[in-house]
């Protein structure tokens, strides 16, 4: 029931536009609202002002409602996808205004040429979304998805893809992270990000506290 009101909820919306707003160009953006009526309501007003200046319309709360029931179902989609070999995972980082479009398209094109240099099955498919925004930045979120019908060990594959892409955003001035954390998976690229004196310091600030790791730490850099 609930995937058929998703449904429902995207054709209405698409039906709704499909006069006005080309869908090869139209973007949706998802604002959650806080604080008292009134202040609800400027809010309103004023996110409705700056979208009339740009042709932007609302659309109500029922489409957001829905995008956000969708991400309940994300996990198992891969599952099922990964039943008709169809790998696919989400990579962040954090970037400054002025190296946000140089960064983007960089990531995409390296993904691209790593997989193009590999003789894999069809063409990468690549996208991204910028998901939050700050003064000095925004989090941007790439998705990277590749066949792999017979593809020897292509979890490894994919691992190294990711981490080349990894490379191209730091090199691009994007971080290592921006709320996923470091883990094992980016811990390789800890000495490139931070200095020897920084990670000696870790290193020295845990020993002088857990000489026997008795917490078990083997992340970031301790991994």
């Amino acid at each position: 029931r609930g995937l058929q009101l998703i449904q429902n909820a995207m054709i209405a919306f698409i039906g709704s536009m499909q006069s006005t707003i080309s869908m090869h160009s139209a973007v949706c953006t998802t604002i959650s609202f806080e604080g008292s009526s009134s202040e609800i309501k400027l809010q309103k007003q004023i996110i409705g002002d700056i979208a009339a200046k740009h042709g932007g319309i609302f659309s109500g709360s029922r489409i957001g409602k829905a995008g956000y029931d969708l991400t309940f179902a994300i996990a198992y989609l891969r599952d099922f996808a990964m039943t008709y070999h169809f790998l696919a995972e989400s990579f962040e980082t954090f970037v400054p205004w002025s190296r946000l479009e140089p960064l983007v398209k960089a990531t995409k094109e390296r993904i691209r040429q790593e997989h193009k240099s590999r003789s894999l099955p069809g063409l990468p498919f690549v996208s991204c979304r910028v998901t939050q925004l700050y003064d000095e930045g925004a989090c941007v979120y790439f998705y990277f998805c590749m066949n792999f019908e017979n593809v020897s060990k292509p979890s490894l594959v994919f691992a190294e893809i990711e981490a080349a892409a990894r490379e191209e955003i730091i090199a691009n001035g994007g971080s290592l992270s921006h709320h996923h954390g470091v883990g094992k998976l980016r811990a390789p690229f800890m000495d490139g990000v931070n200095s020897k004196c920084f990670k000696d310091l870790l290193l020295s600030f845990k020993r002088s506290f857990d000489e026997k790791n008795t917490f078990g730490v083997r992340n970031g850099a301790f991994a």
